[in-house]
């Protein structure tokens, strides 16, 4: 695999990865980033930035602790996904 290829496949499985969580991708059709917000979250702080290019997630300081729990699962996923990929 080439490295744009192994980008694609990292990013459909930490995809896959945040809707088990029960997370909505909400691409801005920007192609960098990507929203991860849950069907009921009642604000957009509760939401979790994606990084398409970085294979990186980021969260408001004031995020809720569950959604900085989920971002955790996610970081740790994405460590062990890059490392089975590569």
């Amino acid at each position: 695999m080439n490295k744009s290829e192994i980008r694609k496949a990292v990013n459909k499985a930490v995809f896959e990865f945040a809707e088990s969580l029960g997370y909505m991708v909400d691409d801005h059709g920007e192609g960098g980033r990507v929203t991860f917000v849950k069907h009921d979250a009642k604000t957009i702080d509760d939401s979790i930035e994606y990084s398409r290019s970085q294979q990186s997630t980021c969260t408001l300081n004031w995020a809720s602790k569950a959604t900085k729990a989920d971002e955790t699962k996610i970081e740790k996923f994405i460590d062990h996904i890059v490392k089975i990929i590569k």
